[in-house]
């Protein structure tokens, strides 16, 4: 009896201190990518180009190889109306008062959120192989006050290279691809910054707001994640799914604050508290036409996370759906709509030869359920590729 005690005493503190040990998962950073998010945050599944370093490995498979110079995109998390936009135009010429300054950002904040974002990237993709090294970032404010909002931000260096390989069995194309990626990792922590402190210091004491800004504290650390995906293709019929972020454990520092990192000019690398990037799964299915040199439409759907839909039901679908469409004119210019968890998004691009520029306005969900509360904004992306 006193041996089986013991055993019982053991096993618990083991379990005890496994829990304890346990990684804390963090979502990994994507850019708004301008074609994506014009068509509801769908083509990540059918991803092709440098695209593919942030969607399925498989596009590496492509037969047509593409090599981007620079791909840079920037977004902003607002609601471009009229009111908001007379707003921004009195705040770069300076006669917005301070007093109104912080109604207007309590209002932004409140009623969708307020931040920004942006990404730069370079690498070759396509004829069976992909290299590239991308940097995203994004920063956004949210809350039900200016004094109790909270700033998340998080910023992540990749490194990625991949393999795919296409394999014809008659009338269906397979392609099948994956990629390594060595990343960097630089965050607030898990419950944001808060702004009242920085707010207040703006309001009574403007020179006080950087030091506010050196205390925050901000995690950093380096690791390795895996991606890989297929798609099937049978005329213009197209499925496919992917599996990003799947690696292993990395340590993140979270002794530092903004101060230190500016005083020793260097980010936090060695941490000794256990993360890990949580993996994502999605599928998809795609119809393509080409209609001559004249017109080009595609349709997509994805759907993120299908595990969950097996064991929480069919209404789990509309959580996780993104859909839109593309029709392309004169293989040069593309108009874009789609539905992204059920708001609706528009977007337009032009690809002159080696010049491309995208845009698109997008609405994305925030909260548990569709039509919780939703966070609008617009992106920007121009890139030359050849």
């Amino acid at each position: 009896m006193k041996k089986t005690l013991i055993f019982l005493m053991l096993a618990v503190l083991l379990i005890g201190t496994v829990s304890a040990q346990l990684p804390t998962e963090v979502a990994g950073l994507l850019p708004k990518n301008a074609r994506s998010m014009g068509m509801g945050g769908a083509f990540r599944v059918f991803s092709t180009g440098y695209d593919t370093f942030f969607g399925n490995p498989a596009g590496f498979a492509s037969k047509k190889g593409s090599l981007t110079l620079a791909d840079m995109a920037a977004w902003a998390y607002v609601k471009p109306t009229q009111e908001n936009i007379d707003k921004v135009m009195a705040l770069v010429d300076g006669t917005l008062s301070t007093s109104d300054m912080i109604t207007f950002a309590n209002s932004l904040i409140t009623q969708n959120g307020l931040g920004a974002g942006a990404s730069f990237g370079f690498g070759w993709a396509g004829k069976g192989f992909g290299a590239g090294v991308t940097m995203v970032t994004d920063e956004v404010v949210t809350g039900n006050s200016l004094l109790g909002a909270k700033l998340s931000s998080q910023t992540q260096l990749n490194g990625i290279v991949g393999l795919g390989i296409p394999i014809n069995l008659g009338f269906l194309k397979v392609q099948i691809g994956a990629d390594a990626r060595a990343f960097y990792l630089l965050k607030s922590p898990a419950s944001g910054w808060t702004v009242g402190n920085i707010a207040t210091a703006f309001q009574t004491d403007p020179n006080a707001v950087m030091t506010s800004i050196q205390a925050l504290s901000i995690y950093g650390g380096y690791g390795f994640a895996f991606d890989g995906g297929l798609t099937l293709s049978v005329g213009p019929l197209s499925l496919g799914a992917v599996v990003r972020d799947f690696g292993m454990g990395f340590k993140m520092d979270e002794s530092q604050t903004i101060g230190d990192i500016m005083n020793a000019m260097m980010v936090p690398t060695e941490g000794t508290a256990d993360y890990m990037l949580k993996p994502t799964v999605t599928v998809g299915a795609g119809l393509g036409f080409k209609l001559g040199g004249l017109l080009a439409p595609s349709l997509y759907a994805e759907l993120d996370n299908p595990q969950a839909i097996v064991s929480g039901g069919f209404d789990k679908v509309w959580n996780n759906l993104h859909a839109g469409a593309e029709l392309k004119l004169l293989n040069f210019i593309s108009a874009r709509a789609g539905l992204n968890k059920g708001y609706i998004s528009l977007g337009a691009g032009i690809d002159l030869i080696i010049f491309e520029l995208d845009a698109a306005l997008f609405t994305e969900e925030l909260g548990l359920s569709p039509g919780d509360f939703g966070r609008t904004g617009i992106v920007v992306q121009a890139a030359i590729r050849f």
